[in-house]
C-alpha cells in the first residue's frame, strides 16, 4: 500500500455547517433550486478549478461478467479454430477497424467511437476486476475507494435538481462512494425501464401533500437540524441523511426532474430504435438523464460470464441486444447534439480466454481485453493498442485502469493528479501513476 498519510493535510469533507448555510446560502439555494449539498459541491468544484473539460457528463455501460474481446471488438480470423471461435469480422465506417459480424449497427457508428484493444490488468476475479475497472485502484483490504461516478459527483457542480450520479437500474458492486461517504453514492431508480408499468417509486408527493406544505416542513426541519449541528459535525451518517433529504426535496419539488425518469414520454419509434429490452430502455433513460443534467450515469447489463455455450448465447441474445441499444444510444446523442459533451465508456471487469473451453465457452482473462469509448472530446474511429495474434496479451501500447481513470477525469475537467483524503487521513491520488490516453483526446 503506497498511499501517504498526511494528518496536517486532512480536511473535513463537507465541513460547511448547517448554521452557516442557513445564514449565507439559504436565499441562493432557494433561488437556484439547489440543495445544501449541491451548493457545497459547487463551491468545491470551483475551488478545484475545473479546467479543459471536454465533457459535461459521462455514461458507463457496464457489461457485467466479462465480455469476450475476441468475439466483439478484437477478432482473430487468422488464428486456429479453437481461438478464433465461430464469428467473423466485418468492416466498419472507420477505416481499418473491424468488429464482430453480430454488431452490424455499431459498425455503422464506428466513426463516432474508438476502441482500446490493449486494456490489461492482473485481476481475473469478478469482484477484484470490477473494483479495479470502476475505481482505477486495485482492491485494498478494508479501504473503500470511491468510484468514478462518486468522484464526479464530488467535484462537478450540479446542473439541475436531479442527483449528479445515477445508476440504472441499480448500483453496481464497487460503484459507490467508498470513503467519500454515502451522500455521494448513486441514486438508483430500480426496476426495469422496459416494463410497461415502470415507475421510480416515491417521486410523487403523498396524497394530500402540497408543495407549500412540503416547503414548510423542510424549513422547520432545517431550523431544528441547525440546533444540533455542533453535535453532528464530522458525522458521515448525519451528512448522508442530510444529503438524502435534500435530494428527495429537490426531486419532489421539480416536475421537470421527475419527468426525466419517464421513458414513456418518448415516441414509440425512438423506443423501438433502442430495443424494448432492459438494456435498450435503460440506455434511453440514460439519455434522458444526461439531457436533464445528470453528471454521471452507469447502465449495467449482466449475463456476459459466458463459460458455456457462448457463441449461441452471444449471437442470439447478448450481442443483438447490445448492438441495437448502444448503436441507437450513440446515434441519438449525436442527433441531439449531446455526444460532443457526453463521454461514453463500454467496459467489463475483464475479457475472455483465447482458447475456447470444452463447454463451448471462454473463461476469465484479464491480461488483455477491449474497451469502447466515444464522445465528450474523444476522437472517433481510432484504435489504441493491439493484442497479440491470439488475443492473449497486449502487443503494443498497454493501457491500465489507472490510464482509463485519468482519461475519464481529464475529459470531465477533473485534475487526476490531485489527492483526496479519507476520514482516517489517508491520501490517495485520483489516478495513481496513470496518464490520460493522448491518442483519444
Amino acid at each position: 500500500m503506497t498511499e501517504e498519510t498526511d494528518p496536517n493535510a486532512c480536511t473535513e469533507y463537507n465541513a460547511l455547517s448547517r448554521r452557516n448555510f442557513l445564514s449565507t446560502g439559504l436565499k441562493a439555494g432557494a433561488l437556484l433550486g439547489l440543495s445544501m449539498t449541491d451548493l457545497f459541491e459547487a463551491e468545491e468544484a470551483q475551488a478545484a478549478g475545473l479546467q479543459g473539460a471536454t465533457a459535461q457528463s459521462a455514461v458507463v455501460i457496464w457489461l457485467g461478467g466479462g465480455a469476450s474481446h475476441l468475439d466483439t471488438f478484437d477478432l482473430k480470423p487468422d488464428a486456429p479454430a479453437e481461438i478464433r471461435g465461430q464469428f467473423n469480422p466485418i468492416n466498419t465506417k472507420a477505416d481499418g477497424m473491424q468488429i464482430s459480424e453480430h454488431l452490424p449497427l455499431l459498425a455503422q457508428q464506428a466513426d463516432k467511437f474508438s476502441l482500446i484493444r490493449s486494456m490489461t490488468t492482473g485481476e481475473a476475479a469478478h469482484e477484484r476486476g470490477t473494483h479495479y475497472m470502476l475505481t482505477g485502484f486495485q482492491p485494498l483490504p478494508g479501504f473503500g475507494v470511491p468510484s468514478f461516478g462518486s468522484v464526479a459527483a464530488k467535484f462537478l457542480p450540479p446542473k439541475s435538481a436531479l442527483p449528479p450520479y445515477i445508476a440504472v437500474p441499480g448500483q453496481i458492486q464497487y460503484g459507490g462512494a467508498g470513503f467519500l461517504g454515502a451522500a455521494l453514492d448513486p441514486f438508483a431508480p430500480g426496476g426495469d425501464p422496459s416494463n410497461g408499468g415502470f415507475k421510480v417509486r416515491d417521486l410523487d408527493l403523498p396524497s394530500g401533500m402540497t408543495l407549500e406544505r412540503m416547503d414548510r416542513r423542510k424549513t422547520l426541519r432545517e431550523a431544528v437540524d441547525s440546533a444540533f449541528s455542533r453535535f453532528e459535525k464530522g458525522s458521515d451518517r448525519a451528512k448522508a441523511v442530510n444529503s438524502f433529504y435534500n435530494r428527495a426535496y429537490g426531486l419532489l419539488s421539480s416536475a421537470e426532474a421527475r419527468a426525466s425518469f419517464d421513458v414513456s414520454k418518448e415516441p414509440a419509434k425512438v423506443r423501438d430504435a433502442y430495443g424494448r429490452t432492459q438494456l435498450g430502455q435503460s440506455l434511453l433513460l440514460a439519455r434522458r438523464l444526461v439531457e436533464g443534467g445528470v453528471r454521471f450515469v452507469t447502465v449495467s447489463s449482466g449475463g456476459w460470464d459466458t463459460h458455456n455455450n457462448a457463441f449461441n448465447n452471444l449471437s442470439r441474445n447478448l450481442l443483438p441486444t447490445f448492438d441495437k441499444g448502444v448503436a441507437a444510444f450513440i446515434d441519438d446523442l449525436q442527433q441531439r447534439g449531446l455526444l460532443k459533451t457526453t463521454m461514453v465508456i463500454v467496459m467489463s471487469e475483464f475479457g475472455r480466454t483465447p482458447i475456447v473451453n470444452r463447454d463451448g465457452g471462454r473463461d476469465h482473462h484479464a491480461r488483455c481485453f477491449s474497451v469502447l469509448v466515444a464522445g465528450g472530446g474523444v476522437k472517433g474511429g481510432v484504435v489504441v493498442g493491439s493484442s497479440d495474434t491470439k488475443g492473449f496479451e497486449p502487443a503494443e501500447r498497454p493501457v491500465k485502469p489507472e490510464d482509463l481513470a485519468a482519461t475519464i477525469y481529464q475529459c470531465l475537467g477533473i485534475d487526476y493528479t490531485q489527492s483526496i483524503t479519507s476520514p482516517e487521513g489517508v491520501r490517495i491520488t485520483l489516478s495513481r501513476g496513470g496518464r490520460h490516453i493522448g491518442e483519444l483526446v
